[in-house]
C-alpha cells in the first residue's frame, strides 16, 4: 500500500480527472477481530457509491468496471490484517489509489468533480508540522513530523558522525576520540573520550561544536520555514552544545531525553510530539487571539462565500473549519459567486473542503476542529494575508 506524503498529496489535489472522482473513507481497526468490520463497511460504502453513479446516469456496466478494483479489496483478508485507523480510496476513470491512514475517519462517500480531500489535510497541515532532530556522536537523522505522521529528510553534505569531522583535521593537532563499548546491560549509547594535548575536555567540547555546527548549517539550508518547531532528541550534555551553536529559530527547550538511536521513527515522532504539543497549544491560542484582534479590519472573515473565494485567490493565511461537516454549495468562477446550500447536483461540492484544499495548495495554515472551537461561532474563519 501506498504512503500518503505531501507530494502524493499534491498530485491527487492539482491533478485534472476526466470523469467523476469517487472517495471513500472507512473507518479501520489494525488488530483483533473488529478488523475485518471494515471490509463490511467498504462493501455497503461501494453500494451507496453505485447509486451515486446511476444518479449521474452511468450504465451499470460502467459502475461494474469502475468499482471493481475497490470491490476486489473487500474479499481480500490479508489485506485487512494490516490496517491503520483509518483507510481512503481514491476512484476516477484510469485512477485507483488507496492510503491505510493513522487517523480516525468518518465513514463516507463522495462523488464530485474531484476528491475529497478534507479529512487527509489532518496528516500534512504545516498547522502542527514539526521536526525532529535525532543526534548523537555516531548517527544524524531528520524526520519531518505531524501528530499523526512521519518523514524521513535528507541532509544532502551534513557529516554522519563525528568521525566525518575529525578526518579532516591536523594529525598533530586533531583530538583523537575513541567510543567505548557500554557496560554489560548498560543502554546503547557510548560516551566519546577525548585524547591530546591541554585541556582535554575543551578540546572535547570544541569539536562537538564543529560537527553540530556543521549539521546545523545543512538542516538550515535544507529547511524553508525556520519557525517550524525542532525537538532535539539526544542526551542532554549534547543539546546544550547544540544549542549553543544552532541558528534554527524554531529549536525548542524541552528534549526527547536519551540515546535516540535505538529508537525508530515512529518512536521519535510520538515521543517528540509529547514534548512539543503545549507549543502548539500556544500557538493555537495566539491564532485565536489574532482572529479576534483582526476581526472588523478586513483582514479576518467569517462568512464562508467570502472565505471560498479568498482561499481560491491564495489570500488565506489561516483557516480554522468545521472538521466534521459539510457544506454543499455551487463555485461559478465565471461570475466570482458562491451559493451555499445549494441543491445536489453534480456541479455541487463541499465548500468547506474546497477552502481547505485551497488554502493548503497556497501554503496557507488549516486548523480542522470542532465545530464550537471556531472563532467567530460559524462553520469556517479566515485570516488573511491581505
Amino acid at each position: 500500500m501506498e504512503t500518503l506524503d505531501r507530494d502524493t498529496l499534491n498530485a491527487l489535489l492539482t491533478t485534472q480527472n476526466d470523469g467523476p472522482c469517487l472517495s471513500i473513507y472507512v473507518p479501520t481497526e489494525e488488530v483483533g477481530p473488529e478488523a475485518i468490520q471494515g471490509s463490511i463497511r467498504l462493501k455497503n460504502l461501494l453500494l451507496e457509491s453505485e447509486r451515486k453513479l446511476q444518479g449521474l446516469g452511468w450504465s451499470a456496466k460502467q459502475i461494474q468496471s469502475f468499482l471493481k478494483p475497490a470491490r476486489e479489496l473487500v474479499n481480500d483478508t490479508l489485506f485487512w490484517k494490516h490496517q491503520q485507523s483509518g483507510l481512503v480510496i481514491l476512484l476516477a476513470p484510469g485512477v485507483f489509489r488507496h492510503f491505510r491512514l493513522p487517523i480516525h475517519v468518518q465513514e463516507m462517500a463522495s462523488v464530485g468533480q474531484r476528491f475529497y480531500m478534507k479529512p487527509l489535510l489532518r496528516l500534512l497541515s504545516t498547522a502542527d508540522q514539526f521536526y525532529v532532530l535525532a543526534l548523537s556522536q555516531q548517527h544524524v537523522r531528520l524526520l519531518l513530523c505531524t501528530p499523526h505522521s512521519f518523514n524521513r529528510v535528507e541532509l544532502p553534505d551534513a557529516p554522519e558522525n563525528i568521525d566525518e569531522v575529525l578526518k579532516y583535521d591536523d594529525p598533530e593537532k586533531q583530538v583523537h576520540f575513541h567510543t567505548e563499548a557500554p557496560p554489560a546491560g548498560a543502554s546503547g549509547y557510548r560516551a566519546a573520550v577525548s585524547y591530546g594535548h591541554g585541556d582535554e575536555n575543551y578540546e572535547q567540547r570544541e569539536t562537538l561544536r564543529r560537527y553540530f555546527r556543521a549539521v546545523d548549517r545543512v538542516l538550515c539550508k535544507t529547511v524553508e520555514n525556520h519557525d517550524i518547531p525542532l525537538v532535539f532528541a539526544g542526551v542532554n550534555y549534547l543539546f546544550a552544545i547544540y544549542r549553543e551553536v544552532s541558528r534554527y529559530n524554531g529549536l525548542i527547550g524541552d528534549i526527547v531525553e536519551g540515546n535516540p538511536e535505538p529508537l525508530s521513527d515512529q518512536q521519535l515522532q510520538k515521543k517528540a510530539w509529547k514534548t512539543v504539543q503545549p507549543v502548539f497549544a500556544k500557538r493555537w491560542q495566539q491564532q485565536r487571539e489574532r482572529y479576534h484582534d483582526l476581526s472588523g479590519t478586513g483582514l479576518a472573515a467569517d462568512n464562508i462565500e467570502e472565505i471560498v473565494l479568498a482561499a481560491r485567490d491564495g489570500r488565506v493565511d489561516t483557516l480554522f473549519l468545521a472538521a466534521e461537516t459539510s457544506l454543499p454549495g455551487v463555485i461559478d468562477h465565471e461570475a466570482n459567486t458562491v451559493a451555499q446550500n445549494a441543491d445536489s447536483t453534480d456541479a455541487s461540492e463541499d465548500l468547506l473542503d474546497y477552502a481547505a484544499v485551497q488554502t493548503y495548495l497556497h501554503r496557507g495554515a488549516v486548523h480542522p476542529v470542532e465545530t464550537d472551537e471556531v472563532p467567530g461561532g460559524g462553520w469556517a474563519a479566515a485570516i488573511y494575508r491581505y
